[in-house]
């Protein structure tokens, strides 16, 4: 009997730890339903990058190659992600700026990028993703005694943070690592080549600039093959006459130029140290060793490779309907807005994805803000100049060369509303009501300027004196008339690059 009751007290035991087991997974199961409707996070696995560069391999370690650390996890927000896996991002930076930059490029923009390299001017981990030194091979003879260099050799005796040992010097620094920038962009191509040889594509941009992938996909594919068609494409700047890619609106490079350019002419990066010792800016420079090299000239891209912002940007007849792949000078916080923007945007229109035009952009970012007046802002108006004959001295050059007022005296009748612009913000707005193609205008100074295109602008600083406050306007109701009016694009227009 004491064995039977012994046998069925183990037997009650058993049942009675079942129960509960029952009862815990259920209520675990409850708990991460709710879980998931709070929006409570929960870990995924890992997304491996076809390039196998997220994998935790003691190759990867053994190489310096941390980009891939931590695993990247692929959130809800990734899942309509276009496929970019024949597309590196190769991301420039520079040491003092790099902990204010980096990261939010890393929580939006590369957030669901599979793999991307990151080059500064001093080797530093974020967050887990390596930084490469894009400058430990220039040449001594370049580097050594070069105050070009002052910021570079600095910044690695910081025992603290950069930000910390930077204060009292930004200025400075800011100035400095300009001048240093210089030096590098022959030697991130070079460096980027050698590390990851095997892409069709390699986008090159600046920490500040904002990359819409959806438009950079279907752009691309409708490029020649590029591993036999050599591309250097960007938005068209001129120094001296000579046409080279702005780095920071972002330039592209096909595989079959990297291959002719850094895989066939080995140590080309320090063929040009010294000539970017004489030279003012890194893309200038690099623009010489492809056309010196291997016969290329930059493919003119521009408005799809964009040096403004939301902001910033003129809209009009121009831009309305084209694709937009880069944006430049993007803050975080306009970063992460933008990026948000896109979200809305991509889950608003469904499959096929269409993509993001300047139109689009106008309607999030500039519409909601434009007012017939705003004091202590500068809208950016320069299209026409109407300045006060009383002061000249008051007006650059550039301003003079648009001053519509000159031409005006040599008219034998001068319409009130353009004689009297320059007097005030009241006289400034009766003119751009009369001229039809007048969206907005500014008043500055005794300066009256209006464009023929439309911009939000920025702050102004704040002054006292009333001469020399900025005050900003808007003819809203006809910039709403002419986007209605072109509300419908037809096929998206690209540049004309084969």
């Amino acid at each position: 009997m004491a064995i039977l009751r012994h046998i069925h007290g183990k037997f009650a035991l058993v049942v009675i730890c079942l129960l509960v087991l029952l009862i815990t997974s259920k209520r675990l199961t409850e708990w991460s339903l709710r879980s998931s409707s709070l929006g409570i996070p929960f870990i995924r696995r890992p997304y491996i990058s076809s390039h196998g560069n997220f994998s935790n391999s003691d190759d990867s370690a053994e190489s310096g190659d941390l980009t891939a650390s931590p695993a990247r996890l692929r959130g809800p927000s990734c899942d309509s992600f276009p496929d970019i896996s024949n597309i590196l991002v190769v991301v420039k930076t520079g040491a003092s700026e790099s902990y204010t930059k980096i990261p939010t490029q890393l929580v939006t923009a590369l957030s669901c990028v599979p793999d991307f390299l990151i080059f500064s001017d001093m080797k530093q981990d974020i967050a887990g993703y390596h930084v490469y030194d894009s400058l430990d091979t220039v040449l001594p003879g370049v580097h050594i005694q070069n105050p070009d260099f002052g910021l570079y050799d600095r910044q690695k005796y910081c025992i603290v943070d950069q930000q910390s040992c930077s204060i009292g010097s930004k200025a400075s620094n800011r100035l400095e690592g300009w001048t240093l920038d210089k030096y590098k962009n022959v030697h991130i191509v070079e460096k980027t080549y050698k590390l990851r040889p095997e892409y069709d594509w390699y986008l090159f941009i600046d920490a500040d600039t904002y990359v819409l992938w959806n438009n950079l996909v279907q752009w691309l594919s409708k490029l020649e093959d590029p591993a036999s068609k050599k591309h250097y494409i960007g938005s068209m700047s001129l120094l001296n006459d000579f046409r080279f890619a702005h780095g920071g609106s972002g330039y592209i490079l096909s595989q079959s130029t990297m291959q002719e350019f850094a895989g066939n002419h080995s140590g080309i990066a320090n063929h040009y140290d010294k000539r970017a010792q004489e030279s003012c800016c890194g893309d200038y420079v690099l623009a010489l060793a492809l056309n010196e090299t291997i016969g290329i000239g930059v493919e003119h891209a521009w408005p799809t490779i964009n040096g403004e912002k939301p902001y910033t940007i003129p809209y009009g007849p121009r831009e309305w309907c084209h694709p937009i792949v880069t944006m430049h000078h993007m803050d975080p916080e306009e970063i992460s807005s933008f990026w948000k923007f896109e979200k809305r945007f991509y889950e608003s229109q469904g499959l096929p994805r269409p993509v993001i035009r300047f139109k689009d952009i106008y309607e999030e970012f500039v519409k909601p803000k434009l007012l017939p007046e705003r004091y202590d802002w500068d809208n950016l108006s320069e299209d026409v100049l109407y300045l006060d004959p009383n002061h000249p001295e008051r007006y650059t050059q550039q301003q003079k060369d648009k001053d519509h007022t000159k031409k005006l005296l040599k008219q034998f009748r001068v319409p009130a509303v353009e004689r009297d612009a320059y007097k005030s913000f009241k006289h400034c707005s009766l003119l751009c009501a009369s001229i039809r193609n007048c969206f907005q205008f500014s008043y500055h100074n005794g300066a009256c300027a209006y464009n023929k295109s439309f911009r939000l602008g920025r702050p102004a600083k704040k002054t006292n004196k009333k001469e020399e406050r900025w005050i900003s306007g808007w003819e809203y109701r006809r910039i709403y008339e002419w986007a209605d009016e072109h509300r419908n694009c037809k096929e998206p227009v690209w540049p004309n690059i084969r």
